[in-house]
């Protein structure tokens, strides 16, 4: 998809207001500070992949059934660099995997256990 200008000026006033609410957010600049005070020389690069689709063209999405009507799911790649990443700061994407599995092990298991208990 080409981008209009209009729609490049956009997307250029996304990028300077995300700079803006992570470089004036006062717990970035304190760990910042924090980091700077022990002697490292830092510095931050993010890297964000933007994708743009006009509504009402081609096919409708899907909507998944755990997820608000008319809400799309992002698709992006994650490499372990970024996952290590995300959790060293307290996020962990694959929580809710995790999760999900965990459970259908414990479902997995409850259905098997009485009849391991009949064979005994």
């Amino acid at each position: 998809m080409e981008l209009n200008d209009h729609l490049r000026q956009m997307l250029k006033d996304l990028g300077q207001a995300i700079n803006e609410s992570i470089s004036g957010s006062g717990r970035v600049h304190d760990s910042i500070q924090r980091i700077r005070d022990e002697g490292y020389n830092l510095y931050m690069v993010l890297d964000a992949k933007v994708g743009v689709k006009r509504e009402g063209r081609g096919k409708k999405n899907a909507v998944r059934p755990d997820e608000p009507a008319g809400e799309e799911r992002a698709a992006f790649r994650m490499n372990l660099k970024d996952l290590h990443f995300l959790k060293s700061v307290g996020i962990d994407p694959t929580a809710r995997v995790r999760r999900r599995r965990a459970v259908a092990r414990r479902a997995v298991a409850r259905r098997a256990s009485p009849r391991a208990a009949r064979g005994q």
